[in-house]
């Protein structure tokens, strides 16, 4: 485990000092202490000439020590600046002063080479497996596309079959975008276009989008008025509110989905909250040892056994999607009571400054 790395203070670098130098310090007071013992030993009667020179040299020592602290304090910040910075680390580490320190600056280059061209090789593999994974996401695009032409043939329709079949289509549809976003996740900052949209419109077609499979589970859904704009990515923001009405379908047996504003928002763990939306079902919930990991990675818990298509993929998406949109999360549930979803948007002024 790496030591802690707060930048120390001159005494306590004074104090590493003195211990680094302490043979040298040690090797001249034991000089002195022999030179006085045999002196002592032999009845000489030059104990004030030692003394003078013990003195005369002791202060050369003082000053010789106070310049080396210097350089000892000037070669500690020029090696604390890089590992705080070791992008910066060429012409940024102290001179070398003999054979050991210009090996050991030798291996630090030589190590530093060496990540370069690992860190090279693993972002080419990484653009090489985007590219094939993209690449697949738009070719299997097309037989999804031509099994729904053939579901729209006149002696298919109003089959139970074909409607079977054209959930499954959907469902496949829509894990397939999953792993386009989930490819597109980490640089989607270079793909965002925030400004005000209508809420209640982004709301309504992804409730559209997923009419077919709320028909099909027999569920209703109920949403309040919330004509209101908010300052967010469209498309990002819409792949979220997909993925938590996917995620309320899929454990929702009975009853059905509300969809509402909160009333009287104005505060989330000390941040100014401009609106806050709801998507609360009556599904199976969520059991309590499972809710803090929810939005972890591959994380399914007991719902997720009991689902055994259940990825962990989902909601992970969606916390790692709404932090770089600034709008916090929060699931409150219980095991057999439903699930509760709320969206904080922030203030204007306080999402602008996140941004920044």
């Amino acid at each position: 485990m790496r030591k802690n790395k707060d930048k120390k203070s001159i005494w306590v670098l004074l104090g590493h000092y003195l211990f680094d130098r302490r043979w040298h310090i040690g090797f001249y007071l034991l000089t002195i202490v022999i030179f006085l013992v045999v002196l002592n030993l032999n009845h000489l009667d030059y104990f004030s000439e030692i003394f003078y020179a013990a003195v005369i040299s002791g202060f050369l020592l003082m000053i010789s020590c106070v310049y080396d602290f210097f350089c000892y304090i000037a070669a500690y910040d020029k090696l604390y600046y890089v590992l705080q910075n070791p992008e910066e680390i060429y012409g940024r580490l102290p001179e070398s002063k003999g054979l050991l320190q210009d090996l050991y600056t030798e291996i630090i280059w030589e190590m530093d080479e060496r990540r370069k061209k690992l860190l090279s090789t693993l972002y080419e593999q990484e653009r090489e497996r985007k590219d094939y994974y993209g690449m697949w996401v738009h070719q299997i695009k097309t037989p999804i596309q031509a099994a729904r032409l053939l579901l729209e043939r006149d002696e298919l329709k109003g089959l139970d079959a074909a409607k079977g079949l054209e959930e499954e289509i959907f469902k496949t549809e829509q894990y397939v975008e999953m792993v386009l976003y989930y490819l597109r996740c980490q640089s989607m900052s270079d793909d965002l276009l925030l400004k005000d949209y209508d809420l209640s419109g982004m709301v309504k077609q992804a409730i559209k989008k997923y009419a077919l499979l709320f028909i099909h589970n027999n569920l209703s859904v109920h949403m309040d008025s919330i004509e209101i704009s908010v300052l967010t990515d469209e498309k990002w923001f819409s792949f979220v509110l997909e993925q938590l009405l996917s995620n309320s379908v899929k454990y929702t047996k009975q009853g059905g989905i509300s969809i509402y504003l909160k009333e009287d928002c104005k505060e989330y763990q000390g941040m100014p909250i401009y609106a806050c939306l709801v998507i609360e079902d009556s599904g199976i919930g969520i059991r309590q040892e499972d809710l803090p990991r929810i939005f972890e990675k591959g994380f399914t818990g007991f719902n997720g056994r009991l689902d055994r298509k259940s990825t962990g993929i989902g909601l992970y998406l969606c916390k790692e999607i709404l932090k770089k949109l600034a709008i916090p999360i929060q699931v409150e549930s219980e095991a057999g009571t439903g699930t509760k979803v709320s969206l904080y948007f922030q203030e204007r002024k306080n999402l602008v400054s996140d941004s920044l």
